[in-house]
């Protein structure tokens, strides 16, 4: 198998919204809605993301990480991205299921 030192990134069409729309809640969090964030910082220097939102439908795990992390690496600012270690979009029946709420 090769070893590459690069992923080759495609952005479907609908990443620029989706992304929009998490740096706009995570610049101006609404009391109710989605996306539903969920910031936790399990312990010094760490973070984990969670994103409960019905609009990830149909996209992959590693596509919706990639437009939670990029939303909150624009909005904090790189060095604080840098500190996640989980950043998991979840469909509310996937949040569901995994017991997130």
């Amino acid at each position: 198998m090769p070893v590459r030192t690069s992923l080759q990134r495609h952005e479907l069409p609908q990443e620029a919204d989706l992304r929009n729309e998490l740096i706009a809640e995570l610049r101006t969090p609404r009391d109710a809605g989605e996306p539903d964030i969920v910031i936790e910082e399990p312990g010094p220097g760490t973070v984990h993301l969670f994103v409960k939102w019905a609009r990830w439908n149909g996209l992959e795990q590693t596509v919706r990480s990639r437009i939670i992390l990029d939303a909150y690496s624009a909005v904090k600012g790189d060095q604080e991205a840098l500190k996640v270690t989980v950043a998991m979009g979840l469909t509310p029946s996937e949040a569901e299921r995994m017991g997130i709420e």
